[in-house]
């Protein structure tokens, strides 16, 4: 058996999907178990509509709802048979007006906004399991919800283990063993309770890695719209190279630290059952792709220790200093207290003698966050900027490394700097508008090409 993980621009219109059931017919003999996103740009469009059901306004609903319908019916007339799983869609669409129509002029809580952002995946796992079907291909739609139980931490919910794999193991096994392909949703579950849950954004991969664990698959694919992982973003470096093989921390490292080609809990489950994940483009399906595998014997690029180079935007640098904590015990379990309470993750952190700087990307907490540490010293923050991560073989030990860097990043001013605790990761803040140029001369300087 096998699981394979289509994300959004793998299903994002009828020749994407063509293309998907001939991935699937190629790997029949596999007993594949396909795990789909939403169409690209979906679910950001339901969350709009959930934000728009405050204001009251039932026409910009109308409209919503409508483009969302015209977007999955031009996929559905553009495939044979496509009409029945569209009657589906179009009657869930009906359920989600009365939802959105229910919050209408009020705050929407998690728990509503969980409901309305997992339509996208519901409604593009019926197209596919349409195109599979009448491609010749016996497949079944699967609704995951009852599968993945998860807790009540609505719009990051944890899955309980134990339950999903054993429902997996009752549900979805079976159908592979007799030859039907089961094509179900990733990114979304349910409380015991049955009450509709996500479990956050990349969540789709999370999913995919879960039930391959569970089932004990050969191996779990990722489709997505890039040859694998690269040695830095191909959208801004043109040279980029694949790597062909990489381990469960380098692939953690990269997806932690902005490379969106995975989840960066997707290789937790897989680790104990030492099942590979091999990420593959949709678009390429010739490619060979990156196989991640638990002990992949890591190669130098060249005369190289760096493999890849990662970025992500969108940060906020929080500084506190505090005199106080100076020759102090206690003060680092106090600062993490109020993090921990307030349920928001920390990236990077670097600590000196009075003084502590961090990272966060979820800043929908920030001010209870910042209104906390302030009765621990003294707070600001820096927004706009970005973590840069260079991830290598051996980082720690390699002389004059830390030189060739930060020769490489100047003119940029350097911020926040992170190294010791991973001996293949080295990680920094600079400026947003920075990060860009910083990343295409990193790799200009370690595989003599922007």
């Amino acid at each position: 058996m096998i699981v394979a993980k289509f994300g959004g621009t793998s299903v994002a219109d009828a020749a994407a999907i063509g293309r998907l059931v001939e991935i699937v017919r190629d790997r029949v003999a596999e007993q594949p178990l396909i795990v789909v996103s939403a169409l690209a740009g979906v679910t950001d469009a339901l969350l709009a509509l959930a934000r728009e059901a405050e204001t009251g306004d039932p026409t910009s609903l109308d409209d919503g709802i409508a483009s969302l319908l015209q977007q999955h019916q031009r996929i559905a007339q553009a495939l044979p048979a496509g009409g029945g799983a569209f009657e589906a869609i179009v009657a869930d669409a009906e359920e989600l007006r009365s939802d959105l129509e229910a919050m209408s002029g009020r705050a929407v809580t998690e728990a509503e906004l969980d409901a309305v952002a997992g339509r996208g995946e519901l409604w593009s796992s019926r197209l596919v399991a349409a195109a599979l079907e009448v491609a010749g291909l016996r497949s079944v739609w699967v609704d995951i919800r009852p599968v993945m139980i998860t807790d009540a931490r609505f719009t990051r919910a944890t899955p309980y283990t134990q339950i999903v794999n054993q429902r997996a193991r009752d549900c979805l096994q079976p159908l592979c063993k007799v030859g039907t392909i089961p094509v179900t949703q990733g990114f979304i579950g349910s409380t015991p309770e049955g009450t509709p849950t996500t479990l956050g954004r990349g969540g789709s991969d999370f999913t995919a890695a879960l039930l391959g664990a569970a089932l004990g698959v050969q191996r779990v694919e990722i489709w997505t719209d890039v040859d694998g992982l690269m040695t830095a973003d191909p959208r801004i470096v043109s040279s980029a190279r694949t790597l062909a093989r990489a381990s469960y921390d380098e692939a953690a490292e990269l997806a932690t630290f902005g490379a969106r080609v995975l989840h960066p809990a997707t290789a937790l489950p897989l680790v104990r059952a030492g099942i590979p994940i091999v990420i593959l483009n949709s678009s390429r399906p010739e490619g060979s792709g990156t196989t991640v595998e638990p002990e992949a014997e890591l190669e130098k690029l060249g005369d190289s220790p760096i493999r890849s180079i990662s970025w992500k935007r969108g940060i906020t640098v929080i500084n506190i200093r505090a005199p106080r904590m100076l020759g102090t015990y206690g003060f680092l379990r106090a600062l993490f207290e109020v993090f921990e309470r307030h349920e928001t993750v920390v990236d990077v952190l670097a600590s000196g003698e009075v003084s502590v700087s961090l990272t966060i990307e979820d800043r929908s907490r920030l001010r209870v966050l910042l209104s906390d540490l302030a009765e621990l010293g003294e707070v600001w923050t820096e927004e706009q900027r970005a973590i840069i991560a260079v991830v290598g073989i051996g980082l720690r030990n390699t002389p004059g490394l830390a030189a060739r860097v930060f020769n490489a990043v100047w003119p940029a001013n350097v911020e926040v700097i992170s190294q010791g605790a991973s001996s293949i990761n080295m990680t920094f803040v600079v400026r947003e508008e920075d990060a860009p140029d910083v990343v295409r001369r990193l790799h200009r300087e370690f595989f003599g090409s922007d």
